[in-house]
This record gives structure tokens, sequence and C-alpha cells, in this order.
């Protein structure tokens, strides 16, 4: 997946949290979306020149979730608080565009941080 990703950052998790969108949708979207403030530490695909990204993630389809709870609860935990992911960008409208959790392929979370499946 690492080669089909045009950007992916090694990243912490600053802060995460799940809430309403205010987005209305169907009546069988999700409202409650999560989001994560990642602090970029440096740049392994592609280009992106900020330091910081927020994604956004609809609760379905599954992600990453566990793994990213737990990449933010070990913040600041030098060494062990970093991580690859995929910055996958979606435009949903003009000039408007967000990095989607539910779209990123490629991530790569240190072997303590991944959820049993």
């Amino acid at each position: 997946m690492l080669a089909k990703a045009e950007i992916v950052v090694k990243a912490r998790v600053k802060s995460l949290s799940i809430g309403e969108s205010g987005f209305i949708g169907t009546k069988d979207s999700p409202t409650r979306w999560i989001r994560a403030d990642l602090e970029i530490k440096r740049v392994i695909k592609g280009k992106f020149p900020g330091k910081e990204a927020t994604v956004y993630g609809a609760v379905y389809p599954p992600g990453p979730f566990g793994e990213l709870t737990t990449m933010a609860l070990s913040y600041g935990f030098d060494g062990h608080d970093t991580f690859e992911w995929e910055l996958s960008r979606r435009e949903i409208g003009d000039d408007v565009a967000l990095f989607s959790m539910n779209a990123c392929n490629y991530h790569k979370f240190p072997d303590g941080a991944v959820a049993p499946r």
C-alpha cells in the first residue's frame, strides 16, 4: 500500500476526539466523526509543507481507531509515540478538502500499538 500512497508522513497524535460533525446527511449516514490532530515529524513520501495536519474519519466503515487512541495516549513517550500515516486528501467542494482516515490505505504503527483483530 505504501507504493500507491502519494503522501506519507511520520507523525504523532496530539489530540483525538469523537463528536458530532455538524454535517447534515441522509438518515443512515453517521453524524459522529473522529478527529485526530497530527504533529508531523517528517515526510516519508511525497510533499507536505506543514508541520501539522488534521484528519477526519467516520466511525463507519471502521478504521485503525484503537491504534490511533493508543498513539494519542502515548504522546510524549519519545520513541514510542510516532507512526507512519498516509495523508489521503479528499475534495468535498470547490476549494475545500480534508484528510480522510477512511480513505487512508497505508499506516504503520509500532508493535505495541496494534489492536488485536
